[in-house]
C-alpha cells in the first residue's frame, strides 16, 4: 500500500509520508480494531484515514511529535467510527427488510391512528422542540442537517430533540422512553 501513496504526492513529501507510514501504521491499525472489531474493516479505515492525510499532509511539519501522533489517530478513530455507524446503519436496514408486513387491518389502523396521534402531540409542543422533531423524524433528517436549516449548533439541536422526547412522553402519559 506504501507504494500506492507515494505515487500520489509530490516528491518533496515523499520521505515524510513514508515515514509516517513506518512510524503509524500499526498504531493505526489498532485504533480502528478498537473501534471496528473486524480485521478487513480496520484495513479499510486505516487506507481511509491515509488518504485524508495525503489531502492535509501539508499541515504536518515533525513526523515524530505528540500532535502528529494525536492528529494521525484522531482521523483515524472519525473515519473507523463513521464506518461503523454505516455498517451499524446498513445491518438495521437489513433486518428491517426481513420483517414480514403485518397483514392484520386492525393492526395497521392502530399503527396509522398512533403515529396520528404522536404527530398530532409534536406538533402541540413548544415551536423549538416540534420542528426539530419534525424534521428529525417526520422528514428523516440528521443533527446536522437539521442544525444547517435551523441555524442552530448540532450540540442545541441534540439538546432540544432530547428535550423534546421527554415533553413528548409526558404528553403520550409516559408511553415513550427518551
Amino acid at each position: 500500500m506504501l507504494q500506492l501513496y507515494l505515487t500520489l504526492v509530490e516528491d518533496g513529501e515523499v520521505g515524510k509520508l513514508e515515514a509516517l507510514y513506518r512510524e503509524y501504521k500499526s498504531k493505526m491499525l489498532s485504533k480502528a480494531y478498537s473501534v471496528l472489531r473486524d480485521e478487513g474493516l480496520a484495513e479499510d479505515a486505516v487506507h481511509n484515514a491515509f488518504m485524508r492525510i495525503l489531502k492535509n499532509l501539508d499541515k504536518i511539519d515533525e513526523v515524530k511529535s505528540s500532535r502528529t501522533r494525536g492528529f494521525v489517530l484522531v482521523i483515524t478513530a472519525n473515519v473507523a467510527k463513521s464506518m461503523y455507524t454505516r455498517e451499524k446503519r446498513v445491518t438495521v436496514v437489513e433486518l428491517d427488510e426481513t420483517l414480514p408486513e403485518p397483514t392484520d387491518v386492525e393492526t395497521q389502523t392502530e399503527r396509522r391512528l398512533t403515529a396520528e396521534l404522536i404527530a398530532e402531540k409534536i406538533a402541540a409542543l413548544p415551536e423549538s422542540y416540534s420542528s426539530v422533531m419534525m424534521l428529525r423524524y417526520l422528514n428523516g433528517l440528521s443533527d446536522g442537517e437539521i442544525a444547517s436549516a435551523l441555524s442552530l449548533s448540532p450540540s442545541t439541536v441534540r439538546k432540544r430533540l432530547e428535550r423534546g422526547r421527554k415533553k413528548l412522553s409526558e404528553l403520550l402519559g409516559g408511553t415513550i422512553d427518551g
